[in-house]
């Protein structure tokens, strides 16, 4: 029997016989703080020598993942859960399947895994795919890896316990288990973030074979033992020995700055939903919604998924490890982040399952692709085994979640109709996507919406619907990957506001905030291939969206404006629409030095839903160029 298997019938072993067997659990141990030692498990050192096969977990069946505040509702599923991360992130650095080295598949160290040698005469970047047709199938196998790598852990956590009832009860858990995603969407609870608190905590309290015990919280960072400055290359990022989020400077000695970074997602979070409603109900094709390539002039389908990706990295690392592709897969934030992506991904396949990868050319090398080489459906999802002998998984092959165990709860009966209604319900409620969701009556119909940075925070303004339809407006961003010296955002503000680069994230006047997701380079930058795109001529541009008709709306509740005609709109932007550049170290950089920027606004009239499985109806876009014309960074 197969050593992976045959742990897995431990586990269903200690699951369904020893109910029978149970001891009396032995008093806790007096509270204290220890680390945990590294997993000897042998199930974690078979796979040292031939190749890995990604299967995710299948052997009990498909179980949906949750999302993480769902889960540590289940005090059991929660314990293992940082039990087993505990020791996933202990395993010696060395090991293939230890969590170093699969965070390290997606960027830094540029090392092969698993057998998978880069392209001839390519030694950077890493396996990942980006401004990619495949970037959203490459993260599904990778993610599998991760979570049947850390589900192993798991079941060794569990079988630490001595037979009993505990046990028992963990091993049940352990059954539907799946790793879980970071909705950063939809609205949160009453007086919470949307920042999850079990991420913020340096310390957590867990259950252990010897009573409860406090531990460094597995979701809080990872820490590097030890930190191999050659692996890194880039100060300080090669010599810090934890990951960080918002770091006090770029020092050796920095500390993450957690609690800063709540406040700036929630002030983009209203942008973040209508973002992403937009995309569900007015992307029908996988090429638009997968990936932020601008596809040139004349697209009015601006944004996609992985731009949306790109501002939730950038601002949640806010310079630290997930503001920079290279090193954001060693943050352990990063894995519940990629799960939402594939969860989104999921559900838009749900309802567009006649849309998939199609023929394009590589516009971004990665270690085992070159620039131009035609990527497909059938193109290798390097390095992602299916099977010992070698087969490598492809864009065709990961179509479906179930290949790989797990579902989402939010597919329903995996019905369209099912899909939309979790969609409105989720993400339809809030300004700027919650009226397009809503029954359209009669001329003048006012529609309450949720209202950014009003004076009331459930403050309501009302959305005009004439004749049956009302008018959406949307900034579209376009600029180079590269333009800058790695991640950079892009502040677009409505009215007054403090201009300063540490004020912009938190105004009031934040529409929300577009980011580049990007890579460091060094002085050398011409002999980076990356950069040589922008050297010779082709630049690689990126594309994304900034919905203005939430902050439109309360501008109206606050008597600012008067309504949402064109004619009114069109003069009030082209004197309050601002944007700022800046990097993620509190400066700023003129819009004039930013590669290719163009940031211009366009409109389109929108006829609400009439159902709550149905999707409002998009009219056609157009671009209002007058509004940004002759500023730095507007229309020509």
């Amino acid at each position: 029997m197969a050593p992976r298997l045959l742990t897995y019938r431990l586990l269903l072993v200690t699951s369904l016989v020893h109910f029978a067997l149970l001891a009396t659990a032995a008093p806790l141990l007096v509270h204290q703080v220890e680390e945990l030692a590294a997993p000897q498990a042998p199930t974690l050192q078979r796979r040292q020598g031939a190749f890995t096969s990604v299967t995710g977990i299948t052997e009990f069946g498909i179980q949906p993942r949750l999302e993480i505040r769902q889960l540590e509702q289940n005090a059991d599923q929660w314990n293992i859960y940082l039990l087993g991360l505990a020791r996933f992130q202990a395993m010696n650095q060395t090991e293939k399947m230890s969590y170093y080295q699969i965070a390290g598949i997606h960027g830094r160290p540029y090392v092969p895994w698993d057998g998978v040698q880069p392209e001839p005469g390519v030694d950077s970047p890493g396996y990942c795919t980006h401004v990619s047709n495949l970037f959203l199938p490459w993260h599904r196998p990778y993610l599998a890896l991760y979570e049947q790598t850390l589900y192993l852990h798991i079941v060794d956590a569990v079988n630490d316990f001595p037979a009993g009832a505990v046990r028992q009860r963990y091993a049940e858990a352990a059954l539907s288990w799946r790793a879980p995603y970071w909705d950063w969407a939809a609205v949160p609870s009453a007086g919470q973030s949307i920042y999850p608190t079990s991420v913020t905590t340096p310390t957590v309290d867990v259950q252990m074979p010897n009573g409860t015990t406090t531990i460094p919280n597995p979701l809080y960072a990872y820490e590097f033992h030890p930190v191999n400055a050659g692996d890194f290359y880039f100060d300080p990022f090669s010599s810090w020995n934890v990951t960080m989020r918002y770091p006090t400077s770029w020092d050796d000695n920095a500390t993450s700055q957690n609690s800063l970074i709540g406040p700036i997602l929630d002030n983009s979070r209203v942008s973040f939903q209508d973002r992403l409603y937009n995309l569900f109900t007015n992307y029908n094709n996988f090429t638009e919604f997968g990936n932020e390539a601008w596809m040139g002039p004349g697209v009015s389908n601006a944004d996609s998924l992985e731009s949306i990706h790109d501002a939730i990295h950038s601002i949640t690392g806010n310079n630290g490890h997930m503001t920079y592709l290279d090193y954001s897969a060693f943050d352990p934030i990063f894995w519940l982040h990629h799960a939402m992506i594939d969860r989104c991904f999921t559900m838009w396949q749900a309802i567009y399952n006649n849309s998939y990868v199609e023929p394009m050319a590589a516009i971004e090398q990665t270690y085992t692709i070159k620039f131009g080489q035609d990527m497909n459906e059938n193109s290798p999802l390097n390095p992602f085994h299916t099977d010992p002998n070698g087969d490598l998984w492809t864009a065709a092959t990961v179509r479906s979640t179930r290949t790989f165990g797990y579902t989402y709860a939010d597919l329903g009966n995996g019905s369209v109709s099912a899909v939309k209604a979790a969609v409105n319900s989720l993400y339809g409620n809030s300004a700027g996507s919650g009226g397009l969701s809503k029954r359209a009556t009669n001329v003048h119909t006012a529609v309450n919406r949720e209202v950014p940075g009003a004076a009331n925070p459930d403050g309501t303004a009302p959305e005009e619907v004439v004749d049956g339809k009302h008018r959406e407006y949307l900034a579209n961003i376009v600029s180079q990957k590269f333009a800058l010296n790695g991640s950079f955002a892009v502040y677009v503000l409505m009215g007054e506001f403090e201009d300063t680069p540490l004020a912009w994230p938190l105004s009031p006047a934040l529409v929300g905030t577009h980011a580049v997701f990007a890579a460091l380079s060094g002085m050398d930058a011409a002999s980076d291939p990356q950069f040589r795109r922008r050297r010779d001529g082709s630049p690689i541009q990126v594309t994304g969206t900034m919905p203005l008709t939430s902050m439109l709306l309360a501008k109206v509740e606050a008597g600012e404006l008067p309504c949402m005609d064109p004619e009114t709109v069109v003069p009030y932007l082209t004197d309050n629409l601002h944007w700022r550049i800046g990097p993620f170290d509190g400066t700023q950089v003129p819009a004039e030095d930013v590669a290719d920027l163009t940031i211009s606004v366009v409109s389109a009239e929108v006829q609400p839903a009439c159902a709550k499985d149905e999707f409002p109806q998009w009219g056609d876009f157009t671009v209002l160029t007058s509004v940004t014309q002759g500023k730095p960074g507007g229309c020509a």
